[in-house]
């Protein structure tokens, strides 16, 4: 089947927001802490920094200091915390409109161009030593399209959330920056049974296109999925 010629057959649209990754991690860490001193992290992150409580308040959280009695769920938390805001005070979304509409919407299964990656990617036994570097490619692709666990990629943690808002997964940084090399590398190849022709290595130009505009900013991005 030629990509070009491939039919839209889901609702679901895909994104990819620049964000600050390691308040994305440390969020998420205190977010599931089932132990008694959950408040406690969670108000020395405030106090550590103050831009976050300063968002919350902006917001219109009167006491955001208190996670006990937060009216807001967890996926709104990490989104409104950790993502970039561009002039306007909106989300900021990576990538020209043209990679950002391929990249929303790819013409296979649920739409998830990430997922078509995931599938159809396989290590190059053409260069020595490629497994580790094919590992490492998918670690990352996994934890972008799926880091919403507790304990594994399996159970969903951050989506369903107010508003249906639903996060897939973030990367770091630095983690942009890794991806970043593994993708431009030589340790990946295609399967053999791919369905769509030439569409990994599509997927892939467009992907590389925008975790270069986030590197560009020094930011990590958030993986997120609207219904």
């Amino acid at each position: 089947m030629d990509l070009d010629q491939a039919h839209d057959s889901t609702t679901a649209f895909y994104t990819l927001h620049s964000c600050n990754g390691d308040i994305a991690g440390e969020l998420t860490a205190i977010l599931s802490d089932d132990s008694p001193s959950k408040e406690e992290n969670w108000q020395q992150l405030l106090l550590n920094r103050t831009s976050i409580r300063n968002r919350l308040v902006d917001q219109g959280l009167v006491n955001p200091l208190s996670l006990e009695q937060m009216t807001w769920d967890d996926p709104m938390l990490l989104f409104t915390c950790s993502i970039h805001l561009d002039e306007e005070g909106k989300p900021m979304t990576i990538g020209d409109n043209l990679t950002r509409e391929r990249f929303g919407r790819f013409p296979y299964g649920n739409g998830s161009l990430i997922n078509y990656v995931l599938e159809f990617l396989r290590p190059n036994n053409r260069v020595k030593s490629s497994n580790e570097g094919y590992n490492k490619t998918l670690n990352l692709l996994n934890k972008l399209n799926s880091f919403n666990t507790l304990d594994n990629y399996d159970t969903p943690r951050y989506d369903g959330g107010q508003g249906g808002m639903n996060i897939l997964g973030f990367l770091s940084f630095e983690e942009v920056v890794e991806l970043r090399k593994l993708l431009g590398g030589r340790n990946w190849s295609v399967a053999s049974d791919e369905p769509l022709d030439g569409g990994v290595r599509d997927a892939i130009k467009h992907l590389l296109s925008m975790i270069k505009a986030a590197e560009r900013r020094d930011s990590g991005v958030m993986h997120r999925a609207h219904s």
